[in-house]
């Protein structure tokens, strides 16, 4: 089916759907839509969706969603979403989420996002975040966190986070937090904190552990001009 500016379509089941401006398109199961700019577009399990800015995705499990800018796509189980810049994403579990800067994304568990700068990506348990500088990735149990500068990073137990400079890392009990210089990290019991440093020639580390030599859990620590690890929560209070 093809349509023009400001369509309605409607298919059953295995269809093709292609539709202009302003056009809403409606499909069954194993269907391929796509539309222009301002569209609105629901589809069955396992279709393929693809829409221009400004759009509205929904598909259910098993579904692959491609929109460009300013578009905001919810998907189902086992989906692939792909957005373009200040786009807004949600998917349940086991689902890929790409999406470009400026984007939010939010997932269910066993997920992996990647995003560009200055997203904000929350994901469930045992799930992978990768994004750029000023991010704000946020993750259950059990997750991994990557990010660039000026980033925070928030994840729950048995986690391993990791950060660029000026960077605020957050995790519960049993993880393993990895913050470069001007970096503040904080975690639970049994935690490793990894600062990484710069000496002019080559990166070295210091590494504590909380619950040892006096690092306390869930008290956040940074590195001072002494390169010493410092309780960040003390200095503020001198």
């Amino acid at each position: 089916m093809i349509a023009g500016y400001g369509s309605s379509l409607t298919s059953g089941i295995r269809s093709f759907l292609t539709a202009g401006y302003g056009s809403t398109l409606i499909a069954g199961l194993r269907s391929v839509l796509i539309a222009g700019y301002g569209s609105s577009l629901t589809s069955g399990i396992r279709s393929t969706l693809t829409a221009g800015y400004g759009s509205n995705q929904i598909a259910s499990y098993g579904s692959s969603l491609i929109a460009g800018h300013e578009s905001i796509q919810v998907a189902g189980n086992k989906s692939m979403l792909i957005a373009g810049k200040g786009s807004s994403q949600t998917a349940g579990f086991r689902s890929t989420l790409i999406a470009g800067a400026g984007s939010v994304q939010l997932a269910g568990d066993r997920s992996r996002l990647i995003a560009g700068a200055d997203s904000n990506q929350t994901a469930g348990d045992r799930s992978k975040l990768l994004a750029g500088n000023n991010s704000y990735l946020t993750a259950g149990d059990r997750s991994k966190l990557t990010g660039g500068h000026d980033c925070t990073l928030m994840a729950g137990d048995q986690s391993r986070l990791t950060a660029g400079k000026n960077s605020v890392l957050t995790a519960g009990a049993r993880s393993k937090l990895i913050g470069s210089e001007g970096s503040t990290l904080s975690a639970g019991e049994d935690s490793t904190l990894v600062f990484r440093l710069w000496d002019g020639k080559r990166y070295r580390q210091l590494v504590a552990r909380t619950g040892e030599n006096g690092v306390e859990a869930d008290i956040p620590y940074y590195v001072n001009d002494d390169d010493d690890i410092v309780n960040k929560t003390d200095e503020d209070d001198t």
